[in-house]
């Protein structure tokens, strides 16, 4: 089996590179590909994608065409949502789509790209295994909606409206989206697991610098669990 973690920014990928021992396999654009050497159970590969929808989508075809995963974890950090999470804590993604894409003049849904889906679901099989996780005993575990944005979730305003349009929504990230919508066409799966390092418009860029070091490790923590897991199962 075949496994890619995907992550946007270095600070987010320290962790995995901390433990692991890593061959360096591509270097395109913003594109990092490194493969984990000594694996039990699978091929493992680590990749940094660079920050934002573009960077994430061009690194997401990239390593579909030369590695072929059979499932992409993306992970990293997000800012969470106001009453719904807290910084420290981990979500797991149920259902990603975009959170600034309106189309909505020629009858599609808010955060749909004409002519794909409205979002992007993660199959029962992901769920079920999401179920038969322990909580740890040090943040907390969260499954929902997970949006995608260009924009950093630090105005307001736009928060609100976030919010009014998906009142389900955990978290919101720059990259996780687009990274299934470019996997869908070589129907690979994507996991999304961020740690949040901020709350969506309450100072969020400078808790953002406070805590990305803690979302990372808590997102890692999850990854592995997740990764263990698959290696021995196979699934």
């Amino acid at each position: 089996m075949k496994i890619v973690i995907a992550a946007a920014m270095q600070e987010e990928l320290e962790p995995f590179r901390d433990s692991y021992r890593l061959q360096s396999i591509l270097k395109r654009g913003k594109t990092v590909i490194e493969e984990v050497l000594d694996q039990p159970g699978c091929a493992l590969f680590l990749v940094e994608t660079g920050i934002g929808k573009t960077n994430a989508a061009a690194s997401t075809s990239l390593l579909c065409e030369t590695i072929q995963p059979d499932v992409i974890i993306n992970t990293g950090s997000a800012g969470g949502f106001l009453g719904e999470v807290e910084i420290g804590d981990v979500v797991y993604g149920t259902k990603l789509t975009y959170s600034d894409v309106d189309a909505t003049g020629f009858d599609y849904t808010f955060g749909q790209v004409p002519q794909m889906p409205s979002d992007y679901p993660l199959s029962q099989k992901w769920l079920k295994i999401f179920d038969s996780l322990e909580h740890p005993s040090d943040y907390s575990l969260h499954k929902g909606v997970i949006v995608t944005s260009d924009s950093f979730m630090s105005e307001l305003e736009f928060v609100k409206k976030v919010k009014e349009r998906f009142p389900k929504v955990k978290a919101s990230d720059m990259e996780s989206t687009a990274i299934a919508q470019v996997a869908s066409f070589y129907e690979i799966p994507v996991v999304n697991i961020r740690g949040i390092s901020d709350i969506a418009g309450v100072k969020a860029a400078e808790s953002f610098d406070t805590h990305l070091g803690k979302a990372a490790l808590h997102a890692f923590q999850e990854t592995k669990r997740l990764i263990q897991i698959l290696a021995e199962d196979n699934l």
